[in-house]
């Protein structure tokens, strides 16, 4: 039996939001549950797609509330998802032993990104279509494979009702694949805390560490919370964070003076569309997602958080707002040079500044996490 006297990690507390995996747990859940009644009703075909929404929040009973509640929970939970992501790169979680715990993380994040474009692209709204018809595009860009592979995704020479079939059912078993991703996820977890309290456990104990009252009563409280701001955009902001062009209905012959995805893809956006060549800015895009996967090996420092340098900390935070400001950059329109060019106002700064914080970024994995060996000290 597990006593109380057992000691706990610090980072279990404080303001990192140790609960923000189970805030995800129950995001996830609401989803699911809220996905599986919209797709009740959703049809998906490039006449009665849009519509069948807008019949949703009009006829069905609760059809508003429920379809609000997937919309904002994807944002909320991406955001969640975000402040997980950081507070691991933070505090180095993706050191060994928790190298699986990492990687486990990381293809999650990739499966729920995939799943979020997917079911963004099912709206069939104007800013949804032609993000879903820009970012599908980037296929061709591969050699050899590249027509092949945008006939495969989009079903035609353009996005149509064969694209939206695809997405349709995609969307619908992918969270399957997230739910048992997020299982062994737990695991995994299970397994990093056991070895954190430098304690032996037998199995069936240290499943049952995260479930300790002392967690689940902090977790109980962080959960409310977050379900507060949660209804808050539900019941006053439900149209806050969408965007006005995805309540029009897709047009083709019309393009969007801005065309952008959501905001939980724009950084990555930014990266995507910001060099002139669109393989470059495939290639650049995928790297930024799939650089993660290698951030065991790349960070060669093995110092506790105690040692870090007060440098790499302040580094840490410049990233994070370079990210963020990637994110601004994303949902403006792409004007002006290149960078190797100059930046000259009279044409717009945009693509200049975009390439160079895209450098900023990719710097912070290949230069400064390499160099952190010589800035801390090594337990």
């Amino acid at each position: 039996m597990i006593r109380w006297r057992i000691p706990f990690p610090r980072s279990i507390a404080g303001v990192w939001l140790f609960a923000v995996g189970a805030i995800l747990l129950v995001m996830l859940g609401i989803q699911i549950l809220t996905g599986i009644v919209l797709a009740m009703f959703y049809v998906p075909t490039t006449s009665l797609a849009f519509d069948s929404i807008i019949h949703i929040m009009r006829a069905v009973s609760h059809g508003e509330l429920l379809r609000n509640m997937h919309a904002i929970g994807a944002s909320l939970f991406f955001f969640a998802c975000y402040l997980h992501i950081f507070r691991g790169m933070y505090y180095s979680v993706y050191r060994r032993p928790y190298v699986t715990m990492w990687m486990v993380s990381v293809t999650l994040y990739v499966l729920l990104m995939i799943t979020a474009f997917l079911g963004y692209s099912l709206i069939w709204g104007q800013k949804s279509y032609w993000a879903a018809t820009v970012i599908t595009s980037f296929a061709r860009a591969i050699p050899v494979v590249g027509d092949g592979l945008y006939t495969l995704l989009v079903g035609g020479y353009a996005p149509g009702t064969p694209t939206l079939g695809r997405f349709y059912v995609l969307h619908f078993i992918l969270p399957v694949v997230v739910v048992v991703m997020t299982i062994f996820h737990v695991r995994t977890v299970q397994s990093a805390f056991a070895h954190a309290m430098k304690r032996a456990f037998s199995e069936k104990a240290s499943r049952r560490l995260l479930f300790d009252y002392r967690i689940t009563d902090a977790d109980a409280i962080k959960i409310t919370l977050f379900l507060m701001l949660f209804t808050w955009f539900l019941f006053f902001a439900p149209h806050y964070l969408s965007s006005a062009d995805n309540f029009i209905p897709a047009d083709p012959t019309v393009t969007p003076a801005i065309v952008a995805p959501e905001w939980y893809f724009l950084p990555f956006f930014s990266i995507l569309r910001c060099f002139p060549n669109e393989l470059v800015g495939l290639v650049a895009m995928c790297g930024a997602v799939l650089i993660f996967y290698f951030l065991p090996w790349l960070d060669t420092s093995r110092a506790r958080f105690r040692h870090y340098s007060k440098w790499v900390k302040w580094g840490f935070w410049l990233w994070v707002l370079n990210v963020c400001f990637l994110g601004w950059l994303g949902s403006k329109a792409l004007v002006g040079p290149d960078l190797t060019e100059g930046i000259r106002n009279e044409e717009g700064w945009i693509r200049a500044v975009s390439q160079l914080s895209t450098i900023g970024y990719f710097a912070w994995f290949l230069l400064v996490l390499p160099c952190r060996r010589f800035l801390e000290k090594q337990d």
